[in-house]
């Protein structure tokens, strides 16, 4: 296990040395440069404009550029944000928590409310309830995260205001309030976001976990169980769901990625105040800085996921990874 583990983490690690490198570049190869567009319109003089150039590095060869970043980075600096005119280390530390709420959120809810789904099509099998919840799913699963936003701001927000539509807080003297009430206002505007953001982890966590299900219902434990009394609700609680919660768990890292890409468009759409919507501002300035630095936690974010939810997956579930081993 730990030469498994020691293998993955080096893995990740390169992996995200060669999103470093392929981002950094691609950014580079483009052409401008953030403080041409931060200053188009504005009568600055060359000199300046020169002088700011050298200090950030923007009129050296971009290998040397990259070699700088590296450097830098290597000691725990991100860079500097022209966009934003402040250390791109502060700006993830706003950031990167508000993303990590949004992401969490959505995975707790996609995870719980997909293995619930998945009970009830399980009990009641080939009848009304499966049928619709099959539907659904797959509704789920084809329907865009944008157009899903924009339904829920139409309805749930803008019309029956069950939910605020934009940002992470209240306005006015929300400062003041205490500590709990600050921590329910912003569960209430995290609420509606990550409820778009869960749907289709939901929907493909139900179609897993179903079909995870209805294979291990025909296994002899499970006659067993029946033979002694049991009820079918305790049987999927007890005896089928922990051996079949295994390869959903590993689904959830593969979808990770997804989920990580997909919280970018909802924070844009819902003015979430996160790292996705930081990562589409620097974009739109080529702030090279900020773009790589939010794309390459966005990798090491997601590969680190799928790596500790396989390690967990095997820890719930060994008997799927020692199934094609020999005694």
């Amino acid at each position: 296990m730990a030469r498994r583990i020691l293998g993955r983490l080096l893995h990740a690690a390169a992996l995200c040395a060669v999103v470093a490198v392929s981002v950094f570049l691609l950014l580079q190869s483009a052409p401008g440069d953030p403080f041409a567009l931060a200053l188009e319109g504005a009568e600055v003089p060359a000199t300046v404009r020169a002088e700011w150039r050298s200090r950030y590095g923007l009129d050296r060869p971009p290998t040397e550029r990259f070699a700088g970043w590296a450097s830098a980075l290597a000691h725990g600096d991100l860079g500097y944000s022209a966009s934003r005119r402040q250390p791109v280390a502060a700006i993830v530390r706003e950031s990167l928590p508000r993303t990590m709420a949004l992401v969490g959120a959505a995975l707790v809810l996609g995870f719980v409310g997909g293995v619930w789904a998945a009970l009830v099509q399980v009990r009641r099998h080939r009848r009304w309830p499966d049928r619709a919840i099959s539907a659904l799913t797959l509704a789920g699963v084809a329907i865009p995260d944008f157009l899903l936003a924009l339904l829920a701001m139409t309805w749930l927000g803008a019309r029956w205001r069950i939910f605020p539509v934009a940002g992470i807080g209240s306005l006015g003297d929300a400062a003041a309030w205490p500590w709990w009430e600050r921590t329910l206002d912003f569960a209430w505007h995290l609420t509606l976001p990550a409820l778009v953001l869960s749907v289709a982890i939901a929907a493909r966590v139900a179609r897993h976990q179903r079909a995870a299900l209805l294979s291990v219902m025909r296994e002899d434990y499970i006659r067993t169980a029946r033979a002694k009394g049991l009820s079918e609700w305790a049987i999927l609680r007890r005896h089928a769901l922990p051996n079949a919660i295994g390869p959903v768990i590993a689904l959830l890292g593969l979808a990770l990625p997804s989920l990580v890409g997909g919280a970018l468009l909802i924070e844009r759409i819902f003015g979430w105040p996160g790292m996705g919507l930081a990562l589409f501002d620097g974009l739109l300035a080529r702030d090279y800085p900020l773009v790589v630095a939010a794309v390459l936690l966005a990798a090491t974010f997601a590969i680190l996921a799928r790596t500790l939810t396989d390690l967990l997956a095997d820890l719930v579930a060994p008997r799927h990874v020692n199934s094609g081993r020999r005694p």
